[in-house]
């Protein structure tokens, strides 16, 4: 079982702001989002925070990439929502992170696509189905949001719900109060 280094600083945090925190969460839970498109999936899940609001919630967690106690060689959160008006399936990356997922042993990758936006497809690597499904996804509000933001990371949309990692956030809780914003500005501009 990992250590759960500074999950009291993310515990007197979720206190603060009326969230509910486990320091080791059901992994059940997190493991019915797997597998994921662009991330690879850890061992371990650590310290959630989880923020409800009608109709959905967000969860903040973080994700542990190394086995046993060892610590990995870095460290980062995940931001989950589930919203019943997210419904379409396509998934983004922008760099390349540590945690992004290069084998693909249980499901095959999602095809690789382009959206038609010169300036999006220039900095985005978009998988889905088809482009008209990952334009109908990554709409252009969301895009826009996405540029303005200068997002760095992976984002995948699903019918229901969506997981974000924004790189450079780690688990402290000025980067839990981060990502927290990003997931509730990410629903608010992919639902149309």
């Amino acid at each position: 079982m990992p250590p759960s280094f500074g999950s009291e600083l993310i515990a007197a945090w979720a206190a603060r702001r009326g969230l509910a925190f486990t320091a080791r969460p059901d992994e059940a839970w997190f493991r019915r989002w797997e597998p994921y498109d662009t991330i690879a999936p850890p061992s371990a899940y650590l310290s959630s925070c989880t923020w409800t609001a009608n109709p959905g919630h967000a969860v903040i967690a973080e994700p542990w990439y190394a086995d046993g106690d060892a610590e990995p060689l870095e460290r980062t959160l995940l931001g989950f929502a589930a919203h019943p008006a997210l419904q379409r399936r396509a998934a983004m990356r922008v760099g390349e992170h540590f945690l992004t997922r290069v084998a693909f042993i249980e499901s095959a990758p999602p095809p690789r696509v382009v959206l038609g936006d010169a300036l999006w497809d220039a900095h985005v690597t978009t998988f889905a189905a088809s482009p008209r499904e990952a334009a109908a996804a990554f709409h252009p509000r969301l895009r826009k949001r996405l540029a303005r933001r200068g997002f760095q990371g992976h984002l995948e949309l699903r019918p229901g719900g969506l997981v974000v990692h924004c790189a450079g956030l780690r688990p402290v809780p000025e980067h839990y109060d981060r990502l927290l914003g990003i997931v509730r500005e990410l629903v608010n501009a992919a639902v149309l």
